[in-house]
């Protein structure tokens, strides 16, 4: 064929064969001279166009935030390329709507003043002075051009010079502020009784035919999610330095160069209750968590039990469940602040609240320890397993290129490298995308034995760099995708669920039938409480950032209208333990303005025009972007 071809490409079929490829190619050409973009249009706003290229971009640039934000958190299939794209693009049109504005209202920024923000960035400096070459480095990294980034810069500039005009501008009076004390410092009396669901559904015992239907349909519920069971290779420094030859001489050597290195701190056993506010919230929250906190510490001081409190309300995930419990410390491993109020305690003494960066700290030190500083004797054992540590690290290395490599060049097996190297191939049990145990809990072993190239192909993993100096390699021998358990499986948790559906609509259909008694004056709270038909607390005085009642409680009493002369404000709420309260509110007791000194009066004012402006800001946004032509272009997933 391209023999003819050649004999036929001579004379006039020549000349068509050339019009035919030059026809495409000058076409092409031509929309580079003319401005014509070939990047598809994702959305249009107001007649503006944003590509796909613009939306892919920002869609990179978020999860990249996320991943330095989140750290070891980070999971990626936590962000889903979809849903990220959907509220980037909603942040495009915002941002596209409010550069109109700021185009309208003729602000500007400065040449100058662009380069002087660029060059006071800390992350483009080396030593406190601006650093060009860290400067391209960076900005390349990111895909942009010089321009491209300035003109950015420049666009965020702008925006902020329209957001603090707006907010900047907000200002409170002394009558809303004292309005607001009113409020805030509000103090409320109330009784509360609470009927238990699980009691009223004690004896309900469903039946087979409507726990079958219920699994049906609630089937979500018992699904086995997505799941890999993997082989995998792992180098460490303990494995490798398990087969060292170790004598009396090299560990003596190695603990005169290393001695202090083996003389520890003193230790401190704590635990904490953790009232998350940002570093850099307003006066506002950071009053109330100060507030939420001091109220734990004055429980704390009248007897209740620390486990209690920090399980309850402490927001440290990581502790919560364990009361509060950190486990031994020793210096630097805490926030500085942390640090010095947990030495300065004696055992068993509880803290004031602390502030660090992420919010209000009671801490308690349950035991204080010195640690063996003794000879070489007593440490050997320590000694001996730094030493391993060491001699295995110098030669990981090696090892982890050398098992890149034979893992590469038989992809379809991990045997060839384990021989080589003397590993043994491990095996796993199911992994999920929320990770497996120990080593395999890390991000980046889901992320890999979830990839196309791993579990599409049947290929071994690219090298694993994990905490620890760890590296790993590894391969899917099983996958399941997701699918529901058999109903055997479940059918306890499944009762068990039937049981608290009907205690709460048990609970709810009393409470309601009760709370209508209440307000028609016919029972009161005691009266329902001496009938059996549930607890009562009575006569309990509550601020709103009291941790005194359960929240649901604690807000349906502040939600009741104030209570008339001798007649309670009744009211009703459904708890998420499916139990229900009935509340009634006997006393309101506003907050005193007067209290505030004119300092204080002056920072909550601030705070208070800081809300305010912030509010109409994102009020104009809205009232943009509903006004605005926006079409979002469809786009094949």
């Amino acid at each position: 064929m391209l023999l003819a071809i050649r004999e036929k490409a001579q004379g006039w079929f020549a000349w068509l064969i050339v019009g035919f490829i030059t026809i495409p190619f000058a076409l092409w050409g031509i929309q580079s001279y003319l401005g014509v973009s070939s990047d598809p249009v994702a959305v249009s706003v107001d007649g503006k166009e944003i590509t796909e290229r613009q939306v892919e971009q920002r869609v990179r640039q978020f999860r990249d935030r996320l991943r330095s934000q989140l750290g070891k958190a980070y999971r990626p299939e936590m962000f889903d390329d979809k849903t990220l794209r959907k509220q980037v693009i909603e942040q495009l049109i915002n941002d596209a709507v409010l550069s109109e504005t700021a185009d309208a209202w003729k602000l500007r920024v400065s040449d100058d003043f662009v380069r002087q923000y660029i060059q006071s960035i800390p992350s483009f400096q080396t030593n406190g002075k601006f650093n060009v070459q860290a400067y391209n480095t960076l900005i390349r990294n990111q895909g942009m051009s010089q321009r491209s980034f300035e003109e950015e810069v420049r666009g965020d500039l702008v925006m902020e010079q329209l957001q603090y005009g707006l907010s900047g501008s907000a200002f409170a009076t002394d009558h809303e502020l004292n309005d607001s004390i009113r409020l805030k410092d509000q103090e409320r009396e109330l009784s509360y009784l609470t009927i238990s669901g699980s009691k009223l559904a004690a004896d309900y015992v469903p039946a087979e035919d409507e726990i079958k239907a219920y699994y049906e349909e609630h089937l979500n519920k018992y699904m086995v999610p997505e799941r890999v069971k993997l082989e995998y290779l792992l180098l460490s420094p303990e494995i490798l330095g398990a087969d060292l030859e170790v004598t009396e001489e090299k560990l003596r050597d190695y603990y005169r160069q290393h001695q202090d290195e083996f003389q520890a701190p003193e230790e401190r056993k704590l635990r904490h209750i953790l009232i998350k506010v940002a570093e850099n919230a307003d006066q506002a929250a950071v009053d109330a968590a100060r507030a939420k906190a001091a109220d734990l510490e004055q429980r704390l001081a009248k007897g209740e039990k620390f486990e209690d409190l920090a399980k309850e309300f402490s927001d440290d995930p990581g502790s919560k469940d364990q009361g509060g419990e950190l486990g031994w410390i020793s210096p630097g491993l805490m926030a500085k602040t942390f640090e010095e109020e947990a030495y300065k305690l004696k055992k068993g003494q509880i803290s004031q609240p602390v502030r660090t960066p992420f919010g209000f700290h009671i801490i308690q030190v349950v035991d204080i320890r010195n640690p063996d500083k003794g000879n070489f004797e007593i440490l050997r054992d320590k000694i001996e397993t730094a030493w391993r540590r060491q001699q295995a690290e110098q030669i990981l290395f090696d090892k982890a290129e050398q098992l890149a490599d034979l893992s590469y060049e038989s992809p379809d097996s991990l045997v060839p490298a384990a021989e080589a190297l003397g590993l043994k191939v491990q095996e796993s049990g199911w992994v999920d995308r929320r990770g497996g145990q120990g080593d395999l809990s890390s991000p980046k072993i889901v992320a890999a034995a979830f990839s196309d190239d791993v579990l599409g192909e049947g290929n071994n993993s690219e090298l694993i760099e994990l905490e620890g100096d760890k590296v790993l390699v590894l391969r899917v021998v099983e996958h399941e995708a997701e699918h529901p358990q058999s109903f055997e499986e479940v059918k306890d948790k499944v009762v068990a669920a039937m049981k608290r559906d009907k205690g709460k609509a048990l609970a709810a259909e009393k409470g309601t039938a009760l709370l209508a008694s209440l307000e028609a004056g016919e029972k009161t709270l005691q009266q329902i409480a001496a009938d059996g038909d549930g607890e009562l607390k009575s006569d309990i005085k509550v601020k709103r950032q009291s941790t005194l009642l359960p929240q649901a409680v604690r807000e349906k009493a502040f939600g009741l209208g104030r209570p008339e002369k001798g007649k309670p404000a009744f009211g009703g709420i459904g708890l998420g333990n499916g139990d229900y309260a009935l509340l009634a509110v006997t006393d309101v007791t506003d907050g005193d303005p007067s209290k505030l000194d004119d300092k204080a009066r002056k920072a909550a004012r601030q705070t208070m025009a800081r809300s305010k402006g912030q509010l109409q800001f994102n009020i104009m946004g809205r009232y943009l972007r509903e006004r605005a032509d926006v079409e979002i272009k469809t786009r094949e997933q």
